[in-house]
Order: structure tokens, then C-alpha cells, then sequence
């Protein structure tokens, strides 16, 4: 019995590991739990969160030490989000110095003339993006492809859902975007959200979030990141608008931070984006 107890550890092991999800990705944020009862919360570039046992302190502390450093890291958690493994990477992440304009920029949307104009521009938003892609790689694209086909200035709305409802309904990803759209609808101007991923016509913002929001309480609009970082267990989720050239949630917490406004496409993340999503 006992020569039996190796080869089934080594058995349970690999079959963990071929069920495994391997991420690779800086690390954004860590939320620890100040409840015994709660996992600490990895909370990924890509958008995922990682559940880690609150007891974990040795996998913790690592992990700490990898966004100090910027590093990237291979992590490995299971279908439910859990925390299995990771590797810190040598990649550093590289910060952009030149994505940003002088505080005075202010961008303007275009006005989109009737909600059958709307309907278009969804419909022609390519589908063939990578089942594994991410959300800000596809609306990067999406909004990119338009302007450049007809000049649409279009806005991209963040939704970020909070620690709080997280846990409560052990939600793997802590942000998802998507382009949205003003149009002209029977005298007034509405925001059309344009998921081409999850929904199959422009949605109001919540009948969007709704699809994300399983208590459907609606989501406060965010003036600033910090507005959402420091409301944790306020809200089910919160909003923040911003242009099309907003690539990720550190774009916008970078324009808090320095008090700039991002004002253009950059190329090398129009690239990544293509590369990653299609």
C-alpha cells in the first residue's frame, strides 16, 4: 500500500495540472482579505481574479514581491478561479511615455444618427477574435477599425466589479470594457453599449450590465479610479467612460495620477491588440 501512495500523488497532481488555466500576466492589484473566512484576491492585467488561501502567506508574500518588481508572472488556478501555482517571469513591464497629451485635451464623441446607424457599425465589427482573447484587446480593435473605416469617434465604457461582489458571487474577473457609442434617438442623445462578444444588438448601459451584474443593481458612474478602488464594499460594481484610445484600467488610473489625458492610438498597443484578439 504504502510503495502506492507516490505514483497516486504524482496521478492527482497531473490531472490537476491538465485542468489547470496558465495565465500570463502582470499583476494589477492584490485586495487581501481581512476576514479569515475570505481569500485573498490576485487581481490580473488580463482581467482575471485568483482566489489565494488566505493562509497562503509564503505564495502571498511572492506574489507581492512580483508587483513591486513589475514582473509578469505565469500563474495557474482552476476552473473556479483558485489558486494553484506561478512562476515569476524576467518580462518587466514597460510603461508607455508618450501616450499621453498636456491636461487641456478633451475629446469630443461622434454623434451617431439613429440607433439603425448603431446597429451598422455593430454589425460590422469583426467577429473572428480568439476565443481566449481579452476584452480590452477586442474593444481596442473594434474602436479602432471604425475610426479608421469612417471616422467614428467612439468611447469605450469600463465596468468594474468590486471586492464585494467578487466574493459574493465568486466572480473570476475583476473589469470588462467594451465600445460605446452616443446616438441621436428621437431628439435626445443615448449611449449605445456595442459588446459584439456577449450581446447581439447595441444595449442601453443597463441592459448591458445586467448581463454582468447577477443582483442588477444598477452601477454608479466613477469620476476618477480612485473612486472604485477606495469603494470596495459599497457597490456591486462601478462605471467609468472614457475615449476610444483608452486601452486598460491603467490608462486611467495613470491619468489621475499625472493629471494628463490619453489623446491618441499608439501603435505598438494597436499591435499587441491585433496580435493577442485576432
Amino acid at each position: 500500500m504504502k510503495n502506492l501512495i507516490l505514483p497516486i500523488i504524482f496521478f492527482m497532481y497531473f490531472v490537476s495540472q491538465a485542468h489547470a488555466l496558465v495565465i500570463e500576466s502582470h499583476i494589477s492589484e492584490i485586495s487581501e482579505s481581512q476576514k479569515i473566512t475570505e481569500d485573498h484576491l490576485i487581481k490580473l492585467d488580463s482581467g482575471e481574479v485568483v482566489f489565494l488561501d488566505r493562509d497562503d502567506i509564503k505564495n502571498l508574500e511572492e506574489l507581492k514581491k512580483s508587483l513591486l518588481n513589475k514582473q509578469k508572472v505565469e500563474i495557474s488556478l482552476d476552473e473556479t478561479h483558485h489558486f494553484i501555482s506561478f512562476l515569476a517571469l524576467d518580462h518587466k513591464r514597460e510603461e508607455q511615455t508618450d501616450t499621453f497629451s498636456e491636461q487641456k485635451f478633451s475629446f469630443d464623441p461622434s454623434i451617431v444618427q439613429g440607433l439603425a446607424e448603431a446597429t451598422n457599425i455593430f454589425n460590422r465589427m469583426r467577429r473572428n477574435y480568439q476565443s481566449n482573447s481579452q476584452c480590452y484587446n477586442r474593444a481596442h480593435i473594434w474602436d479602432y477599425e471604425e475610426f479608421k473605416r469612417s471616422g467614428l469617434r467612439s468611447q469605450k465604457l469600463f465596468l468594474f466589479f468590486t471586492n464585494r461582489y467578487i466574493r459574493n458571487y465568486r466572480y473570476g474577473w475583476w473589469f470588462h470594457v467594451t465600445p460605446m457609442v452616443q446616438v441621436s434617438e428621437e431628439g435626445a442623445i443615448v449611449s449605445r453599449v456595442l459588446d459584439r462578444r456577449y450581446t447581439s444588438v447595441p444595449l442601453t448601459i443597463k441592459n448591458w450590465t445586467d448581463k454582468f451584474i447577477y443582483s442588477h443593481r444598477t452601477c454608479p458612474v466613477a469620476v476618477k479610479y480612485s473612486d472604485y478602488v477606495r469603494h470596495q464594499n459599497v457597490e456591486d460594481c462601478y462605471l467609468i467612460p472614457r475615449s476610444m484610445y483608452f486601452w486598460q484600467p491603467r490608462d486611467i488610473a495613470r491619468e489621475e495620477r499625472t493629471g494628463s489625458v490619453k489623446n491618441q492610438f499608439i501603435s505598438s498597443e494597436v499591435n499587441h491588440a491585433y496580435w493577442e484578439a485576432f
